[in-house]
């Protein structure tokens, strides 16, 4: 659960500083600065949902199989 709750702080991290990176671009000036803002906060809170799944998460289901089976 521990590691769980740190997750959830990593991508709430990451929403906050991409709010605050936006209160900073021009919206009607640079669109595209924004498209690349959010595909990169995308991408980061993925590679950590990615990475929680195969170290906690596989393992955990992985061991649940081998004793049924």
């Amino acid at each position: 659960m521990r590691e769980f709750m740190i997750l959830v702080g990593q991508i709430f991290l990451i929403s906050c500083i991409q709010s605050i990176i936006e209160l900073f671009i021009d919206l009607s000036e640079k669109p595209l600065q924004k498209k690349i803002l959010n595909i990169a906060c995308f991408v980061g809170g993925l590679y950590l949902l990615l990475q929680f799944v195969s170290n906690h998460l596989f393992p955990e289901i992985t061991q649940i199989v081998r004793v049924h089976f």
